[in-house]
């Protein structure tokens, strides 16, 4: 359930779509993950009947969430019904591991751009959030 929401996020937030509650795998590094594609802090935590992953369409457009399964992956597309004038970029930012009093955590910003799809200018740039995960693992610098 967990990738799944969390394919929904990513899809949510590469979109104009409004996210009106969502909630974060917060305070903990549980894993090394070498290799990720999506930054660390990109996440949705749900929890049946305590903590949900909503957002609203506040355009003029309508969307279609398709989600379907390979032999190997969870996969999805976000469609629309005719062409936004604006993409948006998921970036991380200083991202790093930092040592403090004796523990490991992970840190980085996770940041939204909003780009003119005709100009490439940046339009917006949003802090999604800033993660401060203490590391659970073995972590050796």
């Amino acid at each position: 359930m967990c990738q799944f929401t969390n394919l929904i996020h990513w899809l949510v937030l590469h979109s104009p779509l409004d996210i009106i509650e969502h909630h974060h795998h917060d305070g903990v590094d549980l894993f090394p993950d070498y290799g990720r594609k999506v930054p660390f802090g990109c996440g949705t935590s749900i929890v049946y009947n305590y903590l949900d992953y909503r957002f609203r369409n506040n355009t003029d457009s309508y969307f279609q969430i398709i989600t379907y399964l390979t032999d190997t992956n969870l996969c999805g597309e976000l469609r629309v019904c005719s062409p936004l004038e604006n993409s948006y970029h998921i970036l991380e930012e200083d991202a790093h591991f930092a040592k403090i009093d004796g523990h490991y955590y992970r840190k980085n910003t996770i940041v939204k751009q909003t780009i003119d799809k005709r100009t490439g200018n940046e339009l917006k740039r949003e802090i999604i959030k800033k993660s401060h995960a203490k590391v659970m693992y073995d972590y050796q610098p």
